[in-house]
């Protein structure tokens, strides 16, 4: 818990103090104690599961063609799964704190909440690429994209 902790917050996009990293990290309504689901736990679930998913696909499965072979379907590909951890990591809080159902002494705002999308979306892409490394080597047809 603390590595991603410690991930999520290394880029410095969101209030980590006192503010939206605490809520990620499942401090209860009442501010006692860290009872809740790790928001980021769920959101690494989401990141690896959807982008793994995605990048088998493109090199494997249904993209593993010809017309498919180029660097920005890849690209494509990568942004797509992006754009759904993006989507995902800012709609969970930021739910939260439209509705009040979080701890009222964080200080935490919806800019908060798309900078943790943002940094989510970024290690998304950033998984995309290495999984690409590993794993492009034994496809038919796109072994050589994006390089």
């Amino acid at each position: 818990m603390d590595f991603l902790v410690g991930l999520f917050e290394a880029l410095g996009l969101y209030s980590a103090q006192n503010g939206l990293g605490e809520y990620l990290q499942g401090l209860d309504v009442e501010c006692n104690d860290y009872t809740r689901q790790s928001i980021y736990n769920i959101v690494f679930i989401c990141l690896f599961g959807i982008n793994t998913l995605i990048m088998l696909n493109y090199y494997y499965g249904l993209f593993n063609r010809r017309p498919f072979n180029r660097w920005w379907w890849w690209f494509i590909n990568c942004l797509a799964g992006s754009v759904i951890v993006f989507v995902i990591a800012f709609i969970i809080p930021n739910n939260d704190l439209s509705t009040g159902n979080y701890c009222k002494d964080l200080q935490m705002n919806t800019s908060d909440c798309m900078g943790f999308a943002f940094t989510s979306a970024i290690f998304s892409f950033v998984w995309c690429l290495v999984l690409t490394f590993l794993i492009k080597w034994k496809s038919s047809v796109n072994r050589k994209v994006p390089f």
